[in-house]
């Protein structure tokens, strides 16, 4: 009796640690989305429809503009308003914002909010450090790229309504 006893926790131990492992893999599991020689788009979450990168040839000034607004075009607002970010950005409810960044690799020093029209947000990184890799949550929705090369760069991400 004490060896089948035995042996139903040995299962049972063995059933707890391979879904435990296989949670680890499928966390830690990256998809590359797209990848060229300057950026790498590895993941995003399903509310997020596209992303698109654009880097400035003549610039190589180190900063990056990350506008994130929904899928429908807007046009820009004369009025701009702004913030420097600080741990956490809060956001109106119609305009997304980002709740957390996390550095993957690289560095920047500043990250500057502002409106970009009533249902857009464009983000200011500046003094950067490349190889950049970033996690970027904005409200529910995750994404994370790198970028490559050092320069100028300009992404837009379309969340869905």
């Amino acid at each position: 009796m004490k060896k089948i006893n035995f042996l139903i926790l040995i299962f049972f131990l063995a059933i707890s640690l391979n879904s435990f492992s296989s949670k680890k893999q499928s966390f830690t599991k990256i998809d590359t989305l797209k990848k060229t020689d300057q950026f790498i788009l590895f993941n995003k979450t399903a509310n997020i429809g596209d992303v698109f990168f654009s880097k400035n040839k003549k610039s190589t000034e180190p900063v990056l503009y990350f506008k994130i607004g929904y899928t429908a075009d807007q046009t820009n607002s004369n009025a701009i308003k702004t913030a420097v970010q600080g741990g956490q950005q809060y956001g109106e409810a119609n305009r997304p914002s980002i709740t957390e960044v996390k550095i993957l690799m690289g560095k920047y020093r500043e990250m500057k909010a502002e409106t970009a029209s009533k249902t857009a947000s464009l983000y200011t990184l500046t003094e950067i450090e490349f190889p950049l890799h970033l996690q970027v949550k904005i409200l529910n929705e995750t994404v994370e790229f790198e970028l490559l090369q050092p320069g100028k760069w300009t992404i837009d991400l379309n969340l869905k309504k």
